[in-house]
């Protein structure tokens, strides 16, 4: 602790020292505060006597509440700073072979009851080894490596530099040099090592303040006078240390691939979209061997968005050149297309597993429904897609229209349990409010942009409820189309458009049926049954189209529109 430090904390601090050269004994006492700076003592001499032994006390007078109350309320006990003291001080202790007796105690303690600092050394603090004479770059100094174990209160390997034998700046975790340098054991008792280096180079480029050194931290700040930089320094120190521990680091680079690949490849919970990281050499070398699933996914997601854009500056820059460019061109064939294959492979399996959880939703759901223990409808409606909302505000990833039919993803508007008159783009009074309204304008397929292709309306009735024997199913829906009918439609340029009887509309009812049902609708009132088991109905006047499923049906459907994917993937069995 420096001496400014010092006063920051305490009133001021008392120094005595007495020491001999073996003919005379010399005491020389400081006083140091805020008003008067240093105060000098008159120095005295007396006669050496054989019993004399040098001893210097420190005192620290006056210790301000406020850091007090701070040191008590995080409970710093004096065994908390005699640990830090010695941290701060070690080389003073492993270099010197007579270091004196140091004792911290309070004002009021006797001297037998002191904590001796030498003695807690002894006990803590265990060398290693020693790297000594070492050479880093164009340095003409040499560098000294001391390698301590510590077995308690300390979770990571650590960097810490010192000048004139004093620790200066903030530790540096080994993490961010080797992420694979995992704990190390001792007969069964783990223990990480904190790496001191020295060097005269290091005392010579001490910053006055002693809390920083004064050449640059990273080799992209370095003048043409710098020799050297922090982050070369901290490199060639965790080279020194992949060199000593070479094989431990690579078992344990073995251990941190083995767990990746089975976090990517877990059968129950696959991370498939991260699949082709694996191919890539050296992909994990820069995650810590410790990480966390939280970490690990988030660093899994980096990685895999880095690439993305290395593989997307690729293509632009290619796309640039006026003129073929056969070692450009080649490069994009042989390597970025196979890595862009296999990224997108990945991502269609992830969009895949994500598809299949939904599923198997619904089958949940109809395992509950056997069980009497009904679904409300408005579930079922939110997990297609969100009560109330549109598809301006709800992205594409979070609704699962494709439960129901894929292309209704790529529509341009979709708006559940919305008034008619509130829907985007439909100029309407009404205000009944359909389960799905959807309407398509289409952007990329359409050479008319302002003409409205297409109108869909979706039914859902709540599970386990049948509909009346004697009901005509298509009344679910028409009154929806009654209402449209009315309308007008407004394009994306803002033209006014008539939804005409000949634009082509789609109604879809999920429902519960009975026999009574189903016989009363293909009688009287014009059902036919597909050769799936579900209805249908066409209105060749209205250009309209009316189907009839159940909750089995339609999970039927989309599981075996999505079935040769699952098997291509092989998430089938998942």
């Amino acid at each position: 602790m420096g001496r400014y430090t010092v006063l920051a904390c305490f009133g001021n601090m008392e120094i005595e020292s007495s020491f001999t050269d073996e003919k005379s004994v010399f005491n020389k006492k400081y006083k140091f505060d805020n008003l008067t700076g240093l105060q000098k003592y008159p120095e005295s001499v007396e006669n050496f006597t054989d019993d004399f032994k040098n001893k210097t006390t420190v005192k620290l007078n006056n210790y301000r509440p406020e850091y007090f109350n701070f040191a008590n309320k995080l409970k710093i006990s004096i065994k908390d700073i005699a640990d830090d003291i010695i941290q701060h001080c070690l080389l003073f202790f492993i270099g010197s072979a007579d270091i004196p007796t140091i004792r911290i105690l309070y004002d009021n303690e006797k001297i037998e009851d002191a904590i001796v600092l030498n003695d807690i050394y002894k006990t803590v603090i265990e060398v290693e080894k020693n790297e000594l004479n070492l050479k880093f770059s164009d340095i003409e100094e040499d560098f000294n490596l001391r390698y301590i174990r510590n077995y308690n209160g300390v979770h990571s390997h650590s960097i810490h530099l010192c000048a004139n034998k004093r620790e200066v700046g903030k530790k540096q975790s080994l993490t961010n040099y080797l992420p694979s340098f995992k704990e190390l054991y001792n007969e069964n008792k783990k223990y990480y090592l904190s790496i001191y280096v020295e060097s005269k180079f290091l005392d010579d480029n001490n910053h006055p303040q002693r809390n920083r050194f004064t050449f640059p931290e990273s080799s992209n700040k370095k003048s043409d006078y710098d020799l050297f930089s922090l982050e070369e320094l901290f490199t060639h120190v965790s080279d020194n240390v992949r060199l000593n521990f070479s094989g431990h680091i690579q078992e344990a680079e073995k251990e941190k691939n083995k767990r990746i690949e089975n976090y990517i490849l877990n059968p129950h919970k696959p991370r498939l979209r991260y699949r082709h990281l694996l191919s890539v050499d050296n992909a994990f070398l820069d995650i810590p061997i410790n990480a966390s699933d939280e970490t690990l996914e988030a660093k899994l997601h980096e990685k895999e968005f880095k690439l993305e854009q290395k593989r997307s500056k690729a293509f632009e820059k290619v796309f640039k050149k006026n003129e073929y460019d056969k070692e450009a061109f080649g490069e994009i064939v042989h390597n970025i297309l196979n890595e862009e294959a296999a990224f997108s492979k990945d991502k269609l399996a992830d969009l895949m597993i994500k598809r299949k959880s939904v599923i198997k939703l619904f089958q949940k759901y109809l395992q509950w429904r056997k069980d009497d223990n009904f679904m409300l409808e408005k579930d079922l409606h939110n997990i297609i897609f969100t009560m109330g909302s549109e598809t301006n505000t709800i992205p594409i990833d979070y609704h699962n229209l494709w439960l129901l039919d894929e292309r209704f993803t790529f529509h341009s508007h979709t708006s559940s349990d919305v008034k008619t008159k509130s829907v985007k783009n439909v100029l309407s009074d009404g205000i009944k409010e359909a389960d799905l309204l959807i309407y398509d304008v289409p952007c990329a397929y359409s050479d008319n942009l302002d003409k409205i292709n297409s109108l869909v309306v979706f039914e859902f009735k709540k599970p386990g409820r049948e509909i009346s024997g004697s009901s005509n199913l298509d009344d679910l829906v028409l009154k929806y189309f009654r209402d449209l009918m009315k309308s007008k439609a407004r394009s994306n340029k803002g033209k006014i458009l008539n939804i005409e009887d000949n634009t082509p509309k789609f109604g879809y009812i999920i429902c519960e049926l009975n026999k009574d049902n189903i016989e009363h609708n293909i009688k009287w009132n014009g059902f036919k049954k597909s050769a799936h088991g579900h209805l249908y109905k066409i209105n060749p006047e209205l250009n309209l189209h009316i189907e009839v499923m159940s909750y089995e049906q339609m999970l039927d459907f989309s599981e075996k529109r999505h079935e040769a994917f699952f098997k291509a993937l092989g998430i089938d069995n998942l």
